[in-house]
């Protein structure tokens, strides 16, 4: 009973420490960095349960500060946008390069049921991320 209590109490406290001490969120899964067309790129999933959005930021060199950052909330698709934060889930299920761009597959989850496997890509111009694309997988 003791050690579920301490439990209980250290959690919240633990996980405050986590993003105090390295200025990550606790909602972070993974973090890369690539080179996509000459820029470096920094790629931030989170826990789409906790935070749905993915981000993507251009990098200074030799810094390493923010140039630009895009952050995904809404998917493009079927000339409508389909919001990560109003689903019933949305998955990355790979992030990968392609010669000038990043590309991710992603299961959305419509709200009425039923689901769509989209390619996105975003393709990177110097210093900038030109629109995001997405099309059914």
């Amino acid at each position: 009973m003791k050690r579920l209590l301490c439990f209980l109490l250290l959690t919240p406290i633990s996980c405050s420490a986590l993003t105090e001490s390295t200025g990550v969120p606790a909602s972070v899964s993974q973090i890369k960095t690539e080179v996509v067309n000459g820029q470096v790129v920094r790629i931030v999933q989170h826990n789409m349960e906790l935070n749905p959005i993915i981000q993507f930021e251009i990098l200074s060199r030799p810094n390493f500060n923010p140039i630009e950052t895009l952050t995904v909330k809404e998917l493009p698709y079927n000339n409508q946008e389909l919001s990560l934060s109003k689903s019933s889930g949305a998955f990355v299920e790979d992030v990968f390069l392609n010669g000038s761009s990043i590309e991710f597959t992603i299961e959305y989850f419509y709200v009425e049921g039923g689901s769509v496997m989209l390619s996105c890509e975003i393709p990177v111009s110097k210093n900038h991320f030109d629109p995001l694309q997405c099309h059914k997988k």
